[in-house]
C-alpha cells in the first residue's frame, strides 16, 4: 500500500529543498521557501477560511437573538440557523477545511526533517569543520530540538496573535488562552526545522488572516 506521506516526502519535499538549497546554499532558507510557496497554494482556501470567520463574527448577535428565541425547540433552532448561514453565504464548517488540508503537508515536513534522508543530504553537502550555513544562525542542526527556546517561543506567539484575530466568541477567549503555552511545550522536544516550517507558516497566517480581515471588514 502507497504511504501519501512518504510520496510527498520523496517526490516533493526532498527535490524541493535540494533545488532550493541549489538556488540558496542554505537549508533554513529552503524550509522558510517551501512554507512560502505551501501558503501560495493554499491562499485560496485560508481567504476563504477567514472569510468564514469574519462572516461569523458578524453573526453573533444574530445567532444569540435566534438561539434565545428557539431555546426549547431543537429542530427549530436547527432550521432558523442554516438560513442565518445561507443569509451571509457562509459555512459552519468551511473554517475547518483549509487546516485539514494542510495537516498531511505539515506531517510530511515532520517526517522530512526526521528522515535519514535529509539528514544524509545535510552531511553530504556542508563540509565538516565548516559553518554549517543555516538559518537561523542559533540553530546547528535542523534535526534536533532548538536548545535556545527561540523557536518554541515564536511558535507560542504566533499562536497568540492568530487566536486573537479568530476569535469570534468572547467565551472562547477564555478557553484558549493557555493554548499558546501548551504549544510552547509541545515545541520543546520538536525538530527546529519543523519549528521553523510552523512558526513561519503562522506568521504568514497571521499576516494574511490580518489584511483579508480587514479588507472584508471595508
Amino acid at each position: 500500500m502507497i504511504n501519501p506521506i512518504t510520496v510527498l516526502v520523496e517526490n516533493i519535499m526532498i527535490p524541493f529543498l535540494k533545488a532550493a538549497y541549489g538556488i540558496i546554499p542554505n537549508y533554513g532558507v529552503a524550509i522558510i521557501i517551501l512554507t512560502m510557496v505551501i501558503k501560495i497554494i493554499f491562499y485560496p482556501l485560508t481567504r476563504k477560511q477567514f472569510e468564514s470567520m469574519k462572516a461569523q463574527k458578524q453573526m453573533q448577535p444574530e445567532m444569540k437573538a435566534i438561539q434565545e428565541k428557539y431555546k426549547g425547540q431543537p429542530e427549530k433552532l436547527q432550521s432558523e440557523m442554516m438560513k442565518l448561514w445561507k443569509k451571509h453565504g457562509s459555512n459552519p464548517f468551511s473554517g475547518c477545511l483549509p487546516t485539514l488540508i494542510q495537516i498531511p503537508f505539515f506531517i510530511a515536513v515532520f517526517y522530512t526533517i526526521k528522515s535519514d534522508l535529509f539528514l544524509s543530504l545535510i552531511n553530504t553537502e556542508i563540509n565538516p569543520g565548516v559553518n554549517p550555513g543555516l538559518f537561523p544562525f542559533w540553530i546547528s542542526n535542523l534535526g534536533v530540538k532548538d536548545v535556545t527556546y527561540i523557536l518554541p517561543v515564536l511558535v507560542g506567539l504566533s499562536t497568540f496573535l492568530s487566536q486573537k484575530l479568530m476569535m469570534t466568541d468572547p467565551k472562547q477567549a477564555k478557553m484558549f488562552m493557555f493554548m499558546p503555552v501548551i504549544m510552547f511545550f509541545i515545541c520543546l522536544k520538536m525538530p527546529s526545522g519543523v519549528l521553523l516550517y510552523w512558526a513561519v507558516s503562522q506568521l504568514i497566517s497571521t499576516a494574511q488572516q490580518y489584511y483579508i480581515m480587514q479588507k472584508a471588514g471595508k
